[in-house]
């Protein structure tokens, strides 16, 4: 039986095939080093995940990281403040629905639940709760259907713009620095807690390349060597550069650029002097490039044959073009209250932003979450304390946008914290945060991948009749008209002087009735 010459081509698609959360708990029995002061009272216990390692086998995704574990507490005798420090790895495998072609894999781990307990001067009992939040879009080649002849086929097509090969690379690094605490900053004596980041400054694409540069930042919260000073903060930005294979890649793809920074660590070192000022730094990074390039493709969305009853093969399908690299800096004013205890000084302040949601309103993208808020005061009474408050935020990323149908997976960064005392009960918080990503705009279409004819089901006509008339209303459209009546649209548009396929208003139409 002879079937109609069909044209193909293959066109990437997307797919959502895991959204999903894993949890890990975390215990730990910890006994203090002999040269910790004895425990007072517990200020905070903090639960700090990193991915370091994410893949993909068969259908099995595999992550593993690293859990920082720090309880800051209270010297006996001296309020001191005093923190300890332990690092526990931890390993999920998730079962993923189906294998994957071209993912593109996010995952967001956080600290939902950090508990610390004294079971005495010495001995810790740390119990927590790790959630990571997986999204795996998977991208795809499939076949459709591009035009079709013989037969009596009529073809409807419609133009598409989609990314035509996501082009990914994940490329772990490491950075040793040593670093020279102020003039004006006491020689260090303990470490009381770190925040680092990582901004990309510029992506400068090559044939199978991309370089990109960035600034590694570093906020170190300290305990100077003198036993009545009281904490101190540092501040140290450090230039970054990465040469990452993309194979493939052009000079005209739009490359989204992530640096995140999965472990530091710090030792102290004496200067010329005989004092610990120099900081030992040793960082460990993963550079995160996803490069997109986008490409009209036309394909069929409907046929059928104007001679023979006919069957097709289709079905519902998503592509995403891309629309922007998102990279912005915002920042956020709070005030939080001291429940009742004075101020007297605010020796840091640190916040994480977990629970990333998007949503669209009215042509504008926002990006939701919580800022876990937490900041180390001196109260009236000399003694140290900490304000902890979940704050909601609700962030602008982009606006003007013409499609209910935009797919981003935000990367939130708290970059800094900054804060001034408002009152003797109050302070405020100003909280800078980075937003990046890429942006697409996604399309759902009907993909023909067949179509065949049945000639032993001829459409039967008449003979007689070369022309019939047809009454129809605003918002039909001339290829169901056609197909109805089993002409082709391009006949009908040509004896009524159509241009576009939807009429305007109600009007008369006059069908030719081709030659099957």
């Amino acid at each position: 039986m002879a079937q109609p010459d069909l044209t193909r081509d293959a066109i990437c698609v997307s797919e959502m095939i895991l959204d999903t959360s894993a949890e890990q708990s975390v215990e730990l029995d910890y006994f203090l080093p002999d040269y910790y002061p004895n425990i007072f009272k517990i200020l905070k216990t903090s639960i700090t995940p990193a991915i370091q390692s994410q893949k993909i086998a068969a259908n099995k995704l595999t992550l593993d990281g690293i859990a920082c574990i720090r309880v800051h507490y209270l010297a006996e005798n001296t309020n001191r403040i005093c923190c300890v420090e332990q690092k526990t790895p931890f390993s999920k495998t998730v079962e993923l629905p189906s294998q994957c072609q071209n993912p593109l894999i996010q995952v967001t781990p956080r600290c939902y639940f950090a508990s610390g307990r004294a079971v005495n001067q010495r001995r810790l009992d740390i119990r927590g709760g790790i959630s990571c939040k997986i999204r795996v879009l998977d991208q795809r080649e499939e076949t459709v259907t591009t035009g079709g002849s013989g037969q009596g086929i009529q073809c409807h097509c419609r133009s598409l713009t989609a990314c035509s090969g996501r082009k990914t690379v994940c490329k772990p690094f490491v950075v040793t620095e040593d670093l020279e605490l102020g003039a004006a900053k006491p020689a260090f004596g303990s470490l009381l807690g770190i925040h680092s980041t990582a901004v990309p400054t510029e992506c400068r694409l090559i044939t199978n390349k991309a370089i990109c540069k960035g600034d590694l930042n570093l906020h170190v919260f300290y305990q100077p060597e003198e036993e009545e000073s009281a904490p101190e903060v540092m501040d140290f930005s450090i230039p970054v550069s990465q040469i990452a294979d993309l194979p493939g890649v052009e000079e005209d793809y739009i490359c989204d650029v992530c640096f995140q920074v999965t472990g530091v660590s710090i030792e102290a070192k004496p200067d010329e002097s005989g004092k610990n000022r120099i900081l030992s730094c040793e960082f460990t990074a993963c550079l995160f490039c996803v490069a997109e390039r986008n490409q009209e493709y036309r394909i069929v969305d409907d046929a059928y044959s104007t001679a023979y009853e006919s069957a097709l093969v289709s079905r519902q399908a998503t592509a995403e073009r891309a629309l922007q690299v998102v990279g912005m800096t915002l920042t956020t004013q709070h005030t939080l209250d001291s429940g009742g205890t004075g101020i007297t000084a605010v020796y840091d302040a640190e916040a994480v932003f977990g629970d990333a949601t998007v949503k669209q309103e009215q042509g504008e993208l926002f990006v939701c979450g919580n800022l876990e808020a937490t900041v180390f005061c001196m109260g009236g009474d000399g003694i140290p304390f900490v304000i902890e408050k979940t704050i909601p935020v609700e962030l602008k990323c982009m606006s003007g946008l013409d499609s209910d149908e935009v797919s981003f997976l935000p990367t939130v960064q708290v970059l800094s914290v900054g804060f001034s005392i408002l009152s003797e009960n109050q302070l405020e918080l100003r909280t800078e945060l980075r937003i990046s990503g890429m942006a697409y705009q996604r399309s759902r279409f009907q993909a023909v991948s067949d179509i065949s004819v049945k000639e032993d089901a001829p459409k039967v006509r008449d003979a007689l009749c070369a022309l019939r008339i047809c009454y129809a209303d605003a918002g039909d459209r001339i290829w169901e008209i056609a197909k109805s009546y089993s002409t082709s649209m391009s006949a009908v548009m040509e004896e009524n002087g159509l241009e576009d396929e939807v009429l305007p208003e109600h009007t008369m139409l006059l069908i030719p009735l081709i030659d099957g």
